[in-house]
Parts: structure tokens; C-alpha cells; sequence
């Protein structure tokens, strides 16, 4: 990637997350559902197989939210999920962040609240739980022979 490329992926990036997380939203009278819908439904899809109207624009695959279970053993990886959807903290196998960093944008957005890192916390618990329920079922065994 050229560094133009880069520059513009990250403002990009930048007026997206402006763009979506306005301070006077009531996030906290959201449940899940309608957080993944305002948050994560452009790039992931509504049904969070990666076909979100904006997906095809990225230069990586985005990735299929309803099979991370499946990719980890049957277990969804709870901890990751809230890690990756946060943004603050990198996470190396994640690889390069072209998802916008929600636990800032979230945390800016309460600029002034005592709460903020409370509030930002509970978003983030209400999208992993959402993308915890569109996990497919796990794969049965093959029969054995």
C-alpha cells in the first residue's frame, strides 16, 4: 500500500467514525441488535457474513462474523471479539486495522461522563453478545466408517 493509500484509508477510516458515533446518540437504550445494525451492518452485513453494502470496497476480505466460533474450536473467543471491536489495544493476529477503533470513538463521545469508559464497555458487551448469537451451529462430526 502506498503511503497516499494509507494516509486516505485512515482518513477515511477517521470520517467514518465521526461520522457514525454522534454524541448526542442513547446508545445505552439500544440492545444489541440495533447496535450491530448502527455500527457494524455496512461492512459485515445484517447478517454478519461479510456482505455489508460497503464490504466490496475494502481491499481485504471482510471477514464472516457468524463462523468465528467454527474457527476457534466450537468456542466463540468472547475476549477477542471485545478486543477487536474496542480497537484501543491491537491485537497482532488480527492484522492491519481497517475496522474503525469503536472503544474511542464510543469513549470521545462521552467526553465530560464519569461513566465513559462504563458506557463504552457496555456497547462493546451488547455487540459481542450479538455476534455471539448470528454464530452458526458447529459442524457434526464426519460418520465414521
Amino acid at each position: 500500500m502506498s503511503a497516499w493509500q494509507s494516509v486516505s484509508c485512515k482518513l477515511l477510516g477517521g470520517l467514518l467514525l465521526m461520522a457514525c458515533v454522534p454524541a448526542n446518540a442513547d446508545y445505552l437504550a439500544m440492545k444489541g441488535p440495533e447496535l450491530y445494525q448502527r455500527f457494524c451492518s455496512s461492512c459485515h452485513g445484517a447478517t454478519g457474513q461479510g456482505d455489508g453494502p460497503v464490504a466490496s470496497n475494502f481491499k481485504h476480505e471482510v471477514p464472516d462474523l457468524t463462523s468465528l466460533a467454527r474457527r476457534h474450536g466450537g468456542t466463540f473467543p468472547r475476549d477477542q471479539v471485545e478486543r477487536i471491536i474496542d480497537g484501543r489495544y491491537m491485537l497482532s493476529a488480527h492484522g492491519s486495522r481497517a475496522m474503525p477503533v469503536w472503544g474511542d470513538g464510543l469513549s470521545k463521545s462521552e467526553i465530560g461522563n464519569p461513566d465513559a469508559e462504563r458506557f463504552t464497555q457496555t456497547i462493546i458487551q451488547r455487540l459481542t453478545e450479538h455476534v455471539q448469537s448470528l454464530q452458526k451451529p458447529p459442524v457434526p462430526p464426519a460418520p465414521r466408517k
